[in-house]
């Protein structure tokens, strides 16, 4: 039995197609920690400026990383229920003796620049791409640091936190 305890991170924004898209794709290190992200990389990204509005609440799965955790991404609109509605479902989850790995929700909002949210918003709300697409990149090369420190942050958790359940908010940003 390998001594690794697995662990399932769960990346949550109010779309579910930005931050969280990048995120994922740092966690499972398709996107390079040790430069900015290009603009290729960027839109190619999995789910990346994809996701509407009906797409909210829906758990994307991203991959499994190199240690054989499990990403996903979520996108949580206005609602301030859905994530600690999925932490609820969780603890009941463990209580029931269904659930044993470690489960990590971690908010990528506070990474989101005002660049990223107005073009989130003239992309996906008006379908305006001409002008909220170069936005959405000029904001996802400002914070990608952002990005990259809130991935340690989870992953760091993951590893050293004695809880089964972890919610980070990260408003360090």
């Amino acid at each position: 039995m390998s001594s690794i305890r697995r662990y399932s991170s769960y990346y949550n924004d109010f779309g579910g197609t930005h931050t969280t898209a990048l995120a994922a794709a740092y966690h499972l290190k398709k996107l390079d920690e040790n430069r900015e992200p290009t603009t290729h990389e960027i839109l190619h990204s999995h789910n990346f400026n994809k996701l509407t509005s009906k797409d909210r609440g829906k758990l994307y799965f991203h991959g499994i990383d190199e240690e054989g955790n499990r990403v996903y991404t979520v996108g949580r609109g206005r609602s301030k229920i859905l994530v600690p509605g999925i932490y609820n479902l969780i603890e009941m989850l463990y209580k029931e003796n269904v659930l044993q790995e470690k489960i990590i929700l971690s908010n990528t909002s506070p990474t989101v620049p005002f660049s990223m949210t107005i073009g989130g918003f003239l992309s996906r709300w008006l379908k305006i791409d001409f002008i909220g697409v170069p936005l959405l990149i000029l904001g996802s090369k400002q914070t990608y640091k952002n990005i990259i420190q809130v991935v340690h942050t989870t992953k760091s958790t993951a590893k050293n936190s004695t809880e089964k359940l972890v919610m980070l908010d990260n408003k360090i940003f």
